[in-house]
């Protein structure tokens, strides 16, 4: 039900898919370093010490690979439907970009190609592109979760004007 308060018909924050938590990330690197340097060490100890190095490159490759983890789980897009829609895009440098919508005459297009799929937001000629981190079945859920809300608005602004 609508807050009276706040007016929202629709307030979300999507994020990209996640597999580790915070907490989680620190054990896996905690158990990998310590295992690491173990091996590592019996491997100096035995006079094989160029496998050594060999780890510690592989650790400095997985450690790498989780950073730009890290960066790229930082975006997210946020939707707002009052009145007008309100489209927050945050890329993985934290730069905002904020598009307002009239909701009015809105149309949704999932788009779906190999390399890239993303929801687009159309109105008057203006189109705003969310979800590019999403799957397809997580875009249509998306799109379906936007035209209730609009369906909503139209139904307030309809028998409460």
């Amino acid at each position: 039900m609508l807050n009276r308060k706040t007016k929202y018909f629709l307030n979300l924050k999507i994020y990209p898919n996640k597999s580790l938590t915070f907490l989680s990330l620190i054990v896996f690197f905690l158990v990998f370093f310590l295992t690491t340097a173990f091996a590592s060490l019996y491997f100096v100890f035995i006079g094989a010490w160029p496998v050594s190095l060999f780890l510690l490159i592989d650790f400095i490759l997985v450690y790498y690979a989780f950073s730009k983890y890290k960066v790229k789980s930082r975006m997210y897009d946020r939707i707002i439907l009052k009145n007008k829609l309100l489209v927050i895009n945050v890329n993985k440098d934290g730069e905002k970009i904020k598009k307002e919508i009239e909701p009015t005459w809105l149309r949704l297009k999932i788009y779906s190609d190999r390399r890239k799929q993303y929801l687009s937001i159309i109105s008057k000629g203006k189109s705003v592109k969310v979800g590019e981190f999403l799957n397809v079945k997580e875009l249509s859920d998306l799109a379906k979760i936007i035209k209730e809300a609009l369906i909503k608005r139209e139904q307030h602004l309809t028998f409460n004007s």
